[in-house]
């Protein structure tokens, strides 16, 4: 059998196992991805794309990269609200969000939600072992968190449409040009 006989039989044989993994996948990955549905619209920016990406993670069934992610979109959230708000952003996540409380950037409510993303950052951050093993309790986390996330993001770029133009509730958290609102939808 010569080289090219082999690969393309080694392409048939992944081709038939991909698709009977995601065969008996789907109902969960529908289920994962009805549950828990991101914020529509969130500004254009670095980190919307991550966020996005969250979501799929979770949909997919991959639960430490849901939790790490999720961690970091927190924290690059956490620094755009203090560049935006106009100081340079610590290098520590706790001093930032100090910071944004203290000069009332950030109600204390929407401080807990970063906290409760935050908790544990160091051990899933660093793979410790002590971090969680079993898949249920890790989906449960992950949900956890992701869900936190959503309610950061709802309350951030908080949204109404009126003549069908977006309208934010805090518009210097939103790139605008010209009157236009450059942004990353997140619809089904």
């Amino acid at each position: 059998m010569n080289d090219k006989t082999k690969k393309l039989i080694e392409k048939a044989r992944l081709k038939d196992t991909l698709k009977q993994m995601f065969d008996l996948t789907l109902e969960q990955r529908i289920k994962r991805s009805l549950e828990l549905k991101p914020h529509g619209m969130i500004p254009n920016s670095h980190f919307a794309a991550v966020s996005a990406e969250c979501h799929l993670l979770y949909r997919d069934g991959h639960y430490y990269g849901t939790i790490s992610l999720t961690q970091a979109v927190a924290e690059a959230l956490v620094k755009f609200l203090c560049n935006v708000n106009g100081w340079r952003p610590d290098k520590e996540f706790e001093e930032n969000l100090r910071k944004l409380e203290k000069r009332r950037k950030i109600t204390e409510d929407l401080k807990t939600l970063f906290v409760n993303i935050w908790k544990e950052r160091d051990d899933y951050h660093h793979l410790n072992p002590k971090i969680e093993q079993d898949r249920q309790r890790l989906e449960k986390l992950a949900k956890t968190k992701l869900s936190f996330l959503n309610k950061v993001e709802g309350q951030l770029f908080a949204y109404s449409i009126k003549d069908g133009k977006h309208v934010p509730k805090y518009p210097k958290y939103w790139d605008q040009k010209d009157g236009k609102v450059p942004v990353f939808l997140r619809f089904d």
